[in-house]
């Protein structure tokens, strides 16, 4: 039992610690005052209501009798013993309390004992974020404030935008050089330079907001980096701003860093027009655009604690902005399903009661994807391993855990809920939902695929270009093998066949003529080697004269002829002329998921619905599949680089690695069916074994978990 409630009205307030100090505070929502609490040995900040400052205001009036007396006689308000008792354990709960007597005692110890996390609660605390303070730059900042005031004046502010101006000019006239350099920073010496001018100019950054919570008046304790999932984040301690009671000057502070970041862009955009090429105008490049941006998009942001949050939390003249929309979203969450009738924990105007419980659903979404992409490109870009882990981590703190806290309330609370229309509707959406996730009612497996002949050649230019003598074929002809497709021409061969056959009978009258000539003679070992080099040359020039004339490499029938393939048309070397496609049977290639392997069996049927072609639809059974998951995609039209469904990586053909376990599953029909004329993309729904949602995820989570711990 507290020392406040030990007895009725006799019982002893304990005393509050020395140094806590209050100072005035903005006006309230209502208009009414409040007043700021200050705690300096936690540098906390508290804001006071009119009650709670005129009660602590009196707290060494000995009693609770005596002080609820003095609040009577000496204001307007109307104060009970229950308002000393919460604002007492508002009090004990911050240690603002002197620790006085046994009772005070038990009650801290009591408290350090619910406060001792396990080691894993405070490893996941520390991994989503801490602060680590690296220097006290009070004294500095106070020494070294007058050397930079004459940045807040209206003179330099003119200036800068007049900066910005020209930059803005110079770089719309080099439009072009401007975006090469961009291209330029995909290097490694680039991503270098782009880590240390990002370092630099957070650096300023965040001496933007010190110095101008410094202008005002406010101490500056700390600087230091913050780990945000482990990636560093610098930051500044300005929490003395909640003395201010000037709402504009609060909001000075907040949109400082970011001020800053924008001022050194104007200056580097109009420095970047009169640089030469080098690393400090590839310097200049990077302050002018992606420092600034990444700033904005990530400072300014209010669902988490940056910039942007302690911005709106002042504009909106919301202290503990996300603390006090989370309850409020709460109790909308439980009013709409369960209809409790608990009061609301503040009251607020309709509109601002929306805002705040729209903005608490927004948060929680916005944490949830920034930690599980941060985990992603962990998962895609370093140890395959830490990206899993920290995705576990991520879906259980941010999912599981409210979920499941959540739970146990309404579990907790389950004999108040009285059965009604909205009871019943929340009963049967939860029910629908537990259902749709864990009973096995999904049947098809859709994945996609190519339908193609089973024996389909591609044919290609030689290996230098030339131009069509005649086109001896059209799309859609059936051809015999080595039956001519097409008969090309090479000036440039026809001309070099020449050159060499003169060089060749020179040579040989040469060699032929070395008896009778005594300087022939001398010279016949040197003629004989060039003559053997003239035959060799002779022989490939004539192979390749030979290759001019196309034939079918199978028989069959000829389809996607290449557009532009005309008689007198000039061909690149290598390029791709037509296929030839086995007209006998056809083929249809499909990709499962790793998790979907189990469900699916030789003889399933299935059916291929075409991605451009409604008409084609064909029924099929599954003929094959693979026993070795797709190392490498070679069904290049399913690649994501040829826009298709599948996400790869690799920049080449030969490269082209699925970003996830597939494994290829091959179809064909169940009766006679017409060849296509071409590869066709599309999708396989497959009619396999009735699995759960929660089964597939569980499936996959336990694939990529095998896979990737190499078991």
């Amino acid at each position: 039992m507290s020392a406040v409630a030990a007895s009725p009205g006799a019982a002893r307030l304990p005393p509050l610690r020395e140094e806590i100090a209050i100072f005035p505070g903005p006006s309230a929502l209502d208009g009414s005052p409040t007043w700021t609490l200050h705690d300096p040995a936690r540098n906390r900040f508290y804001r006071l209501g009119w009650r709670e400052f005129e009660i602590i205001s009196r707290w060494n009036s000995g009693t609770v009798d005596d002080l609820t007396s003095r609040v009577a006689n000496e204001t307007t308000l109307r104060v009970g013993r229950e308002d000393v008792e919460e604002l007492a354990g508002f009090l004990r709960s911050t240690d603002m309390l002197l620790g006085v007597g046994a009772q005070m005692t038990a009650s801290l110890l009591d408290k350090i004992a619910r406060q001792r996390q396990s080691w894993g609660r405070w490893l996941l605390h520390n991994y989503l974020f801490v602060r680590i303070p690296l220097v006290r730059p009070d004294r500095f900042l106070t020494t070294t404030y007058p050397l930079v005031s004459w940045i807040y004046s209206r003179g330099f502010l003119l200036t800068l935008l007049l900066i910005g101006a020209i930059g803005i000019y110079l770089i719309a006239r080099q439009w072009d050089v401007f975006l090469a350099t961009f291209v330029d920073m995909f290097t490694l010496q680039g991503a270098v330079l782009f880590g240390i001018t990002l370092g630099g100019v957070k650096v300023i950054h965040e001496l933007g907001h010190a110095y101008t919570a410094k202008r005002y008046g406010c101490r500056v304790p700390s600087m230091g980096v913050a780990l945000l999932v482990l990636v560093p984040v610098l930051y500044t301690d300005v929490n003395e701003a909640w003395k201010l009671t000037e709402r504009h000057k609060r909001l000075a502070i907040g949109v400082a860093g970011v001020t800053a970041e924008l001022g050194c862009a104007a200056i580097a955009a109009c420095a970047w027009g009169f640089l030469p090429n080098g690393p400090v105008r590839s310097v200049a490049f990077l302050i002018a655009t992606t420092t600034w941006v990444t700033s904005v998009l990530l400072n300014l942001s209010p669902f988490m604690r940056f910039d942007g949050y302690y911005v709106l939390s002042d504009w909106l003249e919301m202290p503990n902005l996300h603390a006090r929309s989370f309850a409020l979203a709460r109790w909308w969450l439980r009013e709409t399903l369960l209809g409790l009738g608990d009061a609301p924990p503040e009251q607020f105007p309709r509109r601002r009661a929306i805002m705040l419980v729209l903005f608490a659903f927004g948060t929680w979404a916005y944490r949830f994807l920034l930690f599980i992409g941060i985990a992603v490109l962990v998962y895609h870009f370093t140890f395959k391993a830490a990206g899993i882990v920290m995705a576990a981590v991520e879906i259980g703190y941010f999912l599981v855990l409210p979920v499941l806290s959540e739970a146990r309330v309404w579990w907790r609370r389950r004999r108040e809920v009285r059965w009604n229309a909205r009871t019943l509707t929340t009963g049967a959406v939860i029910a629908a939902i537990v259902a749709l996730f864990f009973i096995p009612w999904r049947t098809n497996i859709e994945a996609p695929a190519l339908l193609k002949s089973q024996q389909r050649v591609e044919v290609f230019m030689p290996e230098f270009g030339a131009r069509v003598a005649a086109l001896e074929t059209r799309s859609g002809a059936l051809v015999q093998k080595g039956a001519p497709l097409l008969r090309l021409t090479s000036p440039d061969l026809d001309y070099r066949l020449k050159r060499a056959r003169s060089e060749l009978e020179i040579l040989e009258w040469q060699v032929g003529s070395r008896g009778l000539d005594a300087a022939l003679l001398a010279r016949s070992q040197i003629a004989e080697r060039e003559y053997e080099t003239a035959r060799s040359e002779w022989r490939g020039l004539n192979d390749q004269k030979a290759r001019l004339d196309i034939g079918a490499p199978i028989a069959g029938r000829v389809v996607d002829v290449a557009d532009g393939l005309t008689d007198g048309a000039w061909l690149p070397a290598k390029s791709r002329l037509m296929s030839v496609v086995d007209p006998a049977a056809i083929a249809v290639e499909a990709y499962i998921d790793e998790a979907d392997l189990g469900r699916v069996k030789v003889g399933d049927s299935a059916s291929f619905f075409a991605e451009a072609d409604a008409h084609i639809d064909l029924p099929l059974r599954v003929s094959a599949i693979a026993s070795a998951s797709t190392r490498l995609l070679s069904d290049l039209p399913l690649a994501s680089t040829h826009g298709g469904p599948i996400t790869v990586r690799g920049s080449k053909p030969s490269e082209m690695i699925p970003d996830r376990t597939l494994y290829r599953v091959t179809l064909t029909p169940g009766g006679t069916a017409a060849p296509p004329l071409r590869v066709v993309r599309g999708s396989v729904v497959l009619r396999a074994e009735p699995v759960s949602f929660a089964v597939r995820a569980w499936r996959a989570v336990l694939a990529i978990a095998i896979r990737e711990s190499g078991a």
